[in-house]
């Protein structure tokens, strides 16, 4: 994998497939452990499918931005969201139902984040955008 890779899309969940295969693609060469790149997919698909769905509303008219930089045996995923930050950590440890009239599951994609990511950031950059950045330790 060359030292950074950025792919740019639109917030719309037909582009998860993208970068799902944006991310396999990348990795693969730079992993052997298929449990390890399965782990890095799902918490990159579950940060961008929130961004998506939850705070661009599904505009394809907005421009994310995600990136993926390897820097020894440490991989930093960044992505670039136009909206404002939303708190991770805001949300409970433990995944749980928050509403009654539907019975929908709410935080489980941050708690999968949570479980299978070594640390998260987020940052508000000027105008009101965001920057999440994710820390995966590799096994060399």
């Amino acid at each position: 994998m060359p030292n950074k890779m950025s792919l740019q899309f639109g917030a719309s969940a037909e582009n998860l497939p993208i970068i799902r295969h944006f991310v396999q693609t990348h990795l693969r060469p730079i992993l052997s452990d298929p449990v390890q790149i399965n782990q890095i997919t799902v918490a990159v698909e579950e940060l961008c499918a929130n961004s998506i769905l939850h705070a661009n509303k599904e505009d394809p008219e907005k421009e994310l931005r995600l990136e993926l930089q390897l820097k020894g045996h440490t991989l930093h995923i960044y992505l670039y969201d136009p909206a404002p930050p939303y708190d991770l950590h805001a949300y409970p440890s433990e995944p749980r139902l928050l509403r009654a009239d539907t019975l929908r599951p709410g935080g489980f994609g941050i708690y999968l984040i949570r479980r299978l990511i070594d640390r998260i950031d987020i940052r508000r950059r000027k105008g009101g955008s965001s920057v999440y950045h994710l820390v995966k330790q590799l096994s060399p």
